[in-house]
């Protein structure tokens, strides 16, 4: 009925004639209908599905072992069965089986974790859900099984950090960065991208040597990433941006707060930083120009030698003003470098003068700046436009 209001709305308007009208029907007409399933039959599965998950749990607590084992995995096969046929007759929504049938699939493992008494405390089941959800992605390419292999892959870090090993690391490593490599996506290519950079943070797990710089480090080693795959550049460039400017708030607030004495500054460090940075300054005005901007970072490691923090405070301001005066002659959007210019400004306060400021001058100073940068931002595009005064 949809389709037939519109074709006669577009030959009244003159779009299309009749034939054309006779040809679209005809050629709907002939496209398969999609199923749908009787609302009884709905309500009747959804009760069996009650009565048979009922029964399962009243009898769980009698059931061996391995019963248990093989129970959750004839439900897990049952709900993968369901969606294949959802999807080949064209009714429900397949992917929501096999959401279910993944779901069985954790369970499964818990279930024989629990029966060999394994502990649950390590990573086996985050990786297991992991690579099971990368698998998923790769086979049906649909976002949700992104988002599940990102949660799992972050809890894969989170529950190895106090006995990760050199192996274990290395493989998560292999699989992210294929995962990366494979993925034509912006969302799985920002998930892996965020999890390679977590495995960058975990060397403070894995090797003996303790420094404040690996985010830094980190962050570096993923330009060189881009080599490989220099096409998603673009897509990845606000991310760079972005951890860039979150590193370099995060440090001045740390140093500027706290003596960092849990961890002592390495000045070769710092100076091979700046080297490293030199390079990176280097290929990304080359090849990546758009990122150059986390190029500053390498002056953190010696910026962090001052315990006023007022050498990093000045490198904030001048990358944040920076940063919007080139992007405005660029034309460029500004909503980032907004935001990261306000997220600096809080940070000093809080540094200098929150102790020295009444809490309504607070707010009255931060309302006066950003009417100031917007009227700023409002005069410089009437000059460009060529409105007169």
């Amino acid at each position: 009925m949809e389709i037939n209001r519109k074709l006669e709305r577009w030959q009244n308007e003159g779009f299309i004639n009749q034939t054309t009208v006779d040809q679209i029907l005809a050629f709907e007409h002939l496209q398969p209908k999609p199923k749908k399933l009787p609302l009884l039959l709905i309500i009747g599965l959804i009760f069996f599905s009650l009565a048979v998950f009922s029964f399962i749990a009243a009898n769980w607590q009698v059931m061996p072992d391995m019963l248990r084992i093989t129970l959750v995995l004839l439900l897990m096969w049952m709900f993968y069965g369901i969606g294949y046929l959802s999807e080949q007759k064209k009714f429900g929504q397949p992917i929501i089986f096999r959401l279910i049938g993944l779901g069985m699939f954790a369970a499964s493992i818990i279930i024989t974790i629990q029966t060999f008494h394994l502990s649950i405390s390590n990573s086996i089941l985050p990786w297991a859900i992991f690579i099971a959800a990368l698998a998923h992605y790769f086979y049906w390419r649909h976002q949700s099984y992104a988002i599940i292999g990102f949660i799992f892959g972050a809890q894969v870090l989170i529950t190895s950090a106090p006995t990760i090993g050199w192996l274990e690391w290395g493989s998560f490593i292999i699989v992210s960065l294929g995962w990366f490599y494979f993925s034509r996506n912006p969302l799985p290519m920002v998930f892996s991208w965020l999890l390679l950079f977590g495995s960058g943070l975990m060397l403070w797990s894995l090797v003996d040597y303790k420094s404040v710089l690996w985010p830094v480090w980190t962050l570096f080693a993923l330009v060189v990433l881009l080599l490989l795959v220099p096409e998603k550049e673009r897509i990845l460039r606000p991310l760079y941006l972005i951890i860039g400017g979150i590193q370099l708030v995060v440090y001045l607030a740390v140093r500027g707060e706290t003596p960092l004495s849990l961890v002592e500054l390495n000045l070769t460090e710092s100076i091979s930083l700046v080297i490293v940075a030199t390079g990176i300054l280097v290929l990304c005005y080359i090849r990546f120009r758009a990122i150059t901007w986390i190029s500053v970072l390498g002056l953190v490691g010696v910026l962090l030698f001052d315990d006023s923090a007022i050498g990093l405070a000045i490198l904030a301001e001048v990358v944040a003003l920076a940063y919007l005066i080139i992007s405005h002659r660029q034309e460029k959007p500004l909503a980032l470098g907004f935001v990261y210019f306000i997220a600096v400004q809080f940070v000093l306060y809080f540094i200098y003068a929150w102790e020295r400021l009444d809490m309504s001058l607070f707010f009255l100073i931060g309302a006066l700046l950003l009417f100031a940068l917007s009227g700023i931002a409002w005069r410089m595009n009437r000059k460009k436009v060529g409105v007169s005064s």
